[in-house]
């Protein structure tokens, strides 16, 4: 591994973005962070980086903005994640997560830069009841999100098989935190606990999918890692999980232990997904193995520090 020498990181003021250009400028990097605040996060204010506020669509701009700085690494992270978003406007979804990623390409193989590390999601492996297998899952997307991270991983590679460049994807799993900005699972569930105190009762869908949740911390420091993979491979794929996985109930029952409520679940039959995956697990020895990396941060450590940090609002 080598630690990169000056970083674009596209929507750098999301969720895992902020982060990880803090890691990232805490490496020694000099940090460009790109972001529309589409999503209704702050510029973040981090010694080291500078920031631009740009729509990655803006194909002008973009090639304006990476010929401009001149960076040896990009780290992709602007896209389109709220599921629901994903399938209610279809086309603005791919607009910004397929066409902007070309953007991106573009203006790299413009600039010469020589990595670009990708943000794409164990959402894209095939419905398997066993861990997830970069090298021997095979993806099958079943939805616009995953079809448009998949298609992501083939720009990605067409890019790095053109230009000779280091192409990383990391396949990113459940991430939580405090301040995830989409209404993901555990924002709805603590928003319906709102103000409660002893007992509680809140209504959610599907109970017994597992799902390999990361705080975002350590997605972060995953994706920065990637970011200074010198392997020989110009394009490569490793997933970014814990290992480990929780089924919703398990994770109510942790979030009520932090907060000292007594839950009582309700199935909410509007909620309830008619298809929904029964697994999805991350296998972890590639980037373990490869590059040292694992998880840091436990479910029950990380579900304690969102409860304690989490801003709550009164549901609906």
């Amino acid at each position: 591994m080598t630690n990169p020498q000056r970083v674009l990181v596209t929507g750098g003021a999301g969720f895992i973005g902020w982060r990880c250009s803090r890691n990232l400028a805490s490496a020694g990097a000099r940090v460009l962070i790109a972001d529309n605040l589409s999503v209704g996060m702050p510029m973040p204010n981090i010694e080291a980086c500078e920031t631009r506020e740009i729509d990655i669509r803006d194909k002008d701009g973009m090639m304006e903005l990476v010929g401009d700085f001149k960076p040896d690494t990009i780290v992709h992270l602007a896209a389109i994640h709220h599921i629901p978003t994903c399938e209610r406007q279809r086309a603005y979804a791919l607009d910004v997560n397929i066409v902007g990623t070309e953007n991106i390409l573009d203006a790299a193989e413009k600039a010469g830069v020589g990595t670009v590390v990708l943000a794409s999601s164990g959402a894209v492996y095939d419905w398997v009841d066993a861990p997830l297998d970069e090298n021997a899952t095979k993806t099958w997307p079943c939805d616009n999100y995953a079809l448009s991270k998949l298609t992501n991983e083939s720009q990605l590679r067409f890019w790095a098989e053109r230009t000779g460049g280091r192409g990383r994807v990391a396949r990113i799993f459940n991430t939580i935190g405090h301040d995830d900005p989409n209404a993901h699972l555990i924002p709805d569930i603590l928003n319906q606990l709102y103000n409660a105190k002893g007992q509680a009762r809140i209504a959610l869908g599907n109970l017994k999918p597992r799902r390999d949740y990361i705080h975002a911390e350590d997605t972060a420091s995953g994706v920065a890692a990637l970011a200074g993979d010198i392997g020989e491979a110009n394009f490569d794929v490793m997933n970014v999980g814990s290992g480990k996985d929780a089924s919703v109930e398990e994770l109510v029952r942790l979030i009520g232990a932090a907060m000292k409520v007594d839950i009582e679940i309700v199935e909410d039959k509007e909620r309830v997904r008619r298809v929904d995956r029964a697994t999805q697990l991350a296998k972890v020895d590639k980037i373990g193995n490869r590059l040292g990396w694992s998880a840091k941060i436990g479910l029950p450590a990380a579900v304690t520090d969102i409860v304690a940090r989490f801003p709550f609002k009164k549901a609906g």
